[in-house]
């Protein structure tokens, strides 16, 4: 089955992730195989966030630098790396690069994310991170990217749309008009469930979604299914996908209890499951 539009992806836990948001040339996490699955499109992401050091997040990276630096096309863009500043696993990952390629000129920019400081994703976008809860030993963030909206005021909401435009060319629309915070993308990475208000109203949202059951979890790291559901339906995003499902389940079997879990979740958008390089829509309840 196709992808939802703008998304490509892999998703095995411990094995390899990552997404590629195509409308934001932005890529999260960077698992083995990244840079075949680009193939031609190796070079169009301008931003990679890291969501953290585990190794079937960032052991693309070699792959991927390498592609953009000795292939044929634009070995010059620039990339930005944002990651956790307090990452053990991209610290090594990047003492490999600097080890490997000693003396190669890539044009890559680090950037330790911090929740206090943004990224501009130009055209009044944002990245910004927020810290989730996985393993104590490695931090752990989750990105969302804010675009900034103009909406009417609470005052004008109620007059008749010939007087707000007369309004509008006499003093201008930004006199009614205040700006508001929408997220059009959320993505969780390796978590337990996040905050609904973290990622509230998103036009996308990537979860973990590593169990079936709650039952099968042994430590606190990795969401279930029916979490990630929940945190969508609380927080009223439009489409959630599903990611990192555990190897442990025959697929036949989880398909089918997916689908009576988002069913009965009562959740309102769409929802697909990402499964190594295969999209799965398992749910699709509009309105």
């Amino acid at each position: 089955m196709s992808a939802p539009p703008d998304l490509a992806g892999f998703s095995r836990g411990m094995y390899s992730n990552w997404l590629w948001y195509k409308p934001l040339q932005l890529l999260i996490d960077a698992g083995e195989g990244l840079q075949l699955a680009l193939g031609t499109s190796v070079y169009a992401p301008s931003v990679l966030a890291i969501t953290h050091g585990h190794s079937d997040h960032v052991l693309g990276l070699p792959g991927l630098l390498a592609a953009r630096r000795f292939g044929k096309g634009a070995q010059d863009k620039p990339l930005t790396i944002v990651y956790p500043e307090g990452s053990r696993g991209v610290r090594g990952a990047r003492a490999l690069l600097d080890t490997s390629y000693a003396g190669v000129p890539f044009p890559v920019t680090w950037v330790p994310a911090r929740a206090d400081t943004p990224l501009s994703l130009g055209r009044g976008r944002q990245l910004e991170c927020f810290v989730v809860e996985h393993t104590a030993s490695e931090q752990a963030f989750g990105y969302r990217v804010v675009e900034i909206r103009r909406r009417l005021k609470p005052e004008f909401a109620a007059l008749p749309q010939e007087e707000i435009e007369q309004r509008a060319r006499a003093g201008g629309r930004d006199a009614l008009t205040e700006p508001v915070r929408h997220i059009v993308f959320a993505h969780s990475g390796d978590a337990m469930p996040v905050d609904p208000d973290t990622v509230r109203h998103a036009d996308v949202l990537v979860h973990d979604a590593t169990f079936l059951d709650v039952a099968d979890r042994r430590e606190p790291i990795h969401a279930s299914t029916e979490e990630a559901l929940r945190v969508a339906r609380d927080a009223s995003v439009r489409t959630l996908v599903l990611q990192h499902l555990s190897i442990r389940y025959d697929r036949g079997t989880a398909l089918r209890t997916l689908r009576a879990q988002v069913a009965a979740s009562g959740f309102g958008g769409r929802v697909w499951l990402l499964d190594d390089d295969r999209w799965t829509e398992v749910g699709s309840q509009p309105g």
